[in-house]
């Protein structure tokens, strides 16, 4: 075998062709459910695919059926990304942090469904996480109290600071996954169809505004109709694929496995806390799943979904970076080659991991399928978080003008080589995440005990709490320079797992602390009012419209 070879021409052409007619293909048919659905009068599946109004663009409230959903978990958590980014992890964490890694990104779809699940049944009318969070919320807590000017509080706009907070978040997480997708098809077609960087932006330019279109046009559901064809096509794919590689393995498998590849190292060991809890903090704030909440039929069919989408995703996500392991392995990928091109040697006759065969197109368009979906399905999450904050009450047109203004530049800035730049965010967002999880999670929980003492003060102590922890840690693990402590704390923690137990271990005792503060404070009222005569009020145990609607 060749250490490097060059991509012919011809295979350069394959490469555009068959991607740019599968992605099309992708978007002729949204076009064309979307142009039914608006002729037909009286048909079922014609009235779920209308958009009358911007709660129908941004939720599809109730329309997605258990196997609809089912695909479409899968589509929008498979990003092209899942080609590149578990054979490159397993290169360093071996096997072990190769099954912790599927596990990871397969598990949150498990979190979202019982988290969404509680939300649903909490406030069925909820059109987004920041929405539900508003509601949940905006009440009065204790308001008469405040007005006799009880501890001298006001509550002005309850449940805003939250909201705006969880809205800031999941932009955040959802723009850095939306722009390494972007990253993701102009890596592979600069590195593995060898394309210059200006003809390697044509694809991701492409995808960015076939997706953005047919978005425009109909809103959530119809991108989980596409997640279904998006989904079948690419897991056809990965069967071809295994069955491919079973039968035309030509790699040495006779070399010892040592125990760094086993992944009994510290980056093994530690990738067996870290990978789940950064991957389910990070999904558990991505609109693009707290979507599909509100689609789902009914809490059974989101649940039921989630566990079938969550086994195929860690099937997949394991299937390819096992691929990257048994590259490196087998001598097919050596030290030299590009990360991202680990899985890729496997159909390629060279080390540097190039396209030269029908197995390496299959896997390009197998990434590009997969990118396509997520795409999509982070667009509308976006698209959600900022209509349903920024855009409340306005006209649907104001959403759809609201796609292009915010994705339009995304994709032209994930075309350029500052993603790359970008992209060294994802640690900074997973401590973040890590931070605010555990107070999310007691959140959604319903009834009237959860919302009387889970407040708003004891959510926000439970984030600050866990980002301080977690800044503290860090300062103290570096000498004590705050500068140096920042920097490690956010930026380069290598993913350690001390970093990431201390964040979480923080946020929970913080948030457990408010809501202990909240219980005494309570009582205190209560004790005061009974002192008083009056009866007890009872704020903060049920939404209040008008607070919700500010």
């Amino acid at each position: 075998m060749a250490d490097t070879v060059e991509v012919t021409d011809g295979w350069k052409a394959a490469a555009f062709v068959v991607v740019f007619v599968l992605m099309a293909a992708v978007a002729i048919y949204s076009f064309l459910i979307t142009w039914w659905a608006s002729r037909s009068e009286g048909s079922t599946h014609a009235s779920k695919a209308q958009v009358k109004s911007t709660e129908d663009f941004i939720t599809a409230r109730s329309r997605v059926d258990v196997w609809k959903m089912a695909f479409s978990l899968y589509a929008s958590v498979l990003g092209g990304s899942v080609v590149t980014g578990p054979a490159s992890y397993a290169s360093f964490a071996g096997l072990l942090g190769l099954a912790s890694y599927a596990v990871a990104v397969g598990a949150p779809l498990l979190v979202v469904a019982w988290c969404g699940g509680l939300a649903r049944t909490a406030d069925p009318e909820a059109t987004s996480l920041p929405n539900f969070l508003l509601r949940r919320f905006g009440v009065r807590l204790y308001a008469e109290a405040a007005n006799e000017g009880v501890c001298g509080l006001t509550f002005l706009k309850p449940g805003q600071a939250t909201a705006t907070l969880s809205a800031l978040l999941t932009l955040f997480v959802m723009g850095v996954a939306l722009l390494a997708e972007y990253a993701t098809v102009g890596t592979l077609f600069r590195s593995f169809v060898g394309c210059s960087d200006g003809l390697a932006a044509v694809p991701t330019i492409f995808v960015g505004l076939l997706t953005i279109a047919y978005t425009v046009v109909g809103g959530l559901y119809i991108s989980v109709l596409t997640d279904r064809i998006q989904a079948l096509v690419s897991f056809v794919l990965v069967i071809f694929l295994a069955i491919y590689l079973a039968s035309d393995f030509d790699g040495d498998t006779s070399g010892p496995v040592t125990e760094d590849m086993k992944g009994f190292s510290y980056a093994g060991w530690s990738s067996v806390f870290t990978m789940p809890i950064s991957l389910i903090s990070g999904t558990i704030y991505s609109e693009a799943l707290w979507q599909r909440v509100w689609a789902a039929e009914d809490e059974q069919a989101l649940r039921r979904a989630s566990v079938g989408a969550c086994f195929f995703v860690m099937l997949v996500v394991f299937f390819f970076g096992f691929g990257g392991w048994l590259a490196l392995w087998s001598g097919k990928a050596t030290w030299d080659t590009d990360p991202n091109l680990y899985f890729f040697t496997l159909f390629s006759s060279g080390s540097n991991g190039i396209l030269d065969s029908f197995a390496g197109l299959l896997t390009l368009s197998c990434a590009a399928l997969m990118g396509q979906g997520a795409m999509d399905s982070l667009q509308n999450g976006i698209t959600a978080t900022l209509s349903s904050t920024l855009l409340k009450n306005k006209p649907l047109s104001w959403t759809r003008i609201l796609v292009l203004l915010v994705n339009i530049p995304l994709a032209i800035v994930g075309a350029t080589s500052w993603v790359n730049d970008v992209l060294t965010l994802f640690l900074l967002s997973n401590m973040i995440t890590v931070s605010c999880l555990f107070p999310l999670m007691v959140a959604v929980i319903p009834g009237e005990v959860a919302k009387a003492y889970v407040t708003e003060a004891a959510v926000w102590a439970g984030c600050i709490g866990g980002v301080l922890g977690s800044i503290i840690f860090g300062i103290d693990q570096v000498g004590g320079d705050v500068a140096d402590g920042l920097d490690m704390t956010f930026m380069s923690n290598g993913y350690g797992w001390d970093y990431f137990l201390v964040a979480l271990l923080s946020s929970i005792g913080c948030t457990l602390i408010g809501i202990a503060l909240s219980w005494v404070y309570r009582k205190f009222l209560e004790q005061k009012e009974a002192g008083s005569g009056k009866t007890p009020a009872n704020a903060g145990t049920s939404p209040n419209p008008e607070a919700a609607a500010a």
